[in-house]
């Protein structure tokens, strides 16, 4: 009898090798996983339309895809929206204007679009990390219309990502959730949203006990899915919290290592 019923995998980092791939190998052994009925979930910080490719080139089916560190989850296949949790929008537009006022740089994600005040060389680079294309809002990026599914600082200067990071904490202290996803990235969202939380909502749906739950991540934002079941693997290259939180170790992202525990512990169960 096979020991889980869904499988959970952060992108970056996890099963994303660090030139943005997936080995052939790797792939193999998840189809396997799927064609034996387990139920493989993407679960990511990315926004959806940057993480659906990723969900297709894995041929496991319409499967729902965590995103947005949970705010938001769609099939992959069909796009079927099973959850989505927006910010507030006072408060989003109150987290702008401190944004603005401190000279960090922001992005928003509205309807699975990202914005932006300006095209800068972080722009860039995330568009190219993430495949996708930003919408340039000027001044308007400033202030809102709709309801935003998160929020994001980006600073590479870990000096003011840190103090970018202590101050929006203490300043929106229990009116919104926030994690870094990287050490540059600081989200903020609705509280209440992780990815352990849509895992939760996923297996309600399903039948599915958490304890049947296999999960797989190296950051901060892994650590809520982690926490939920027994079967948590952290990577090699994951930060030391996820480590400790883990109950299992495994190879790193260059390495397979999401493959290699799954070939281990369940095809070879």
């Amino acid at each position: 009898m096979r020991p889980v019923d869904m499988i959970a995998i952060d992108l970056d980092d996890t099963l994303l090798r660090d030139d943005i791939s997936i080995s052939e190998y790797t792939g193999k052994v998840l189809r396997k996983a799927g064609s034996m009925g387990i139920r493989i979930v993407v679960a990511t910080g990315r926004m959806f339309q940057a993480a659906r490719p990723w969900g297709k080139i894995l041929h496991v089916g319409d499967v729902p895809m965590v995103v947005y560190t949970g705010a938001l989850t769609a099939t992959c296949e069909t796009g079927q929206i099973l959850l989505h949790e927006t910010l507030d929008l006072d408060t989003a537009n109150e987290i702008l204007a401190e944004g603005k006022k401190h000279g960090w740089y922001m992005q928003a994600y509205v309807n699975d679009t990202l914005l932006v005040p300006a095209v800068e060389k972080k722009t860039k680079d995330y568009e190219i990390s993430c495949g996708i294309h930003a919408e340039v809002r000027g001044e308007a990026f400033w202030h809102l219309e709709e309801a935003p599914t998160k929020l994001l600082i980006f600073e590479e200067d870990p000096q003011v990502m840190e103090e970018a990071s202590r101050y929006m904490t203490a300043r929106f202290s229990g009116q919104v959730g926030h994690v870094k996803s990287k050490p540059y990235f600081y989200e903020m969202h609705r509280m209440g949203v992780s990815k352990g939380h849509a895992l939760e909502m996923l297996c309600l749906r399903w039948g599915i006990p958490l304890s049947r739950v296999m999960t797989f991540g190296n950051s901060e934002n892994d650590l809520s899915m982690l926490s939920v079941t027994p079967w948590s693997f952290a990577v090699e290259n994951a930060e030391p919290a996820v480590k400790e939180e883990a109950r299992y170790l495994t190879d790193s992202n260059n390495h397979d290592g999401v493959a290699k525990a799954v070939a281990r512990y369940v095809l070879e169960a």
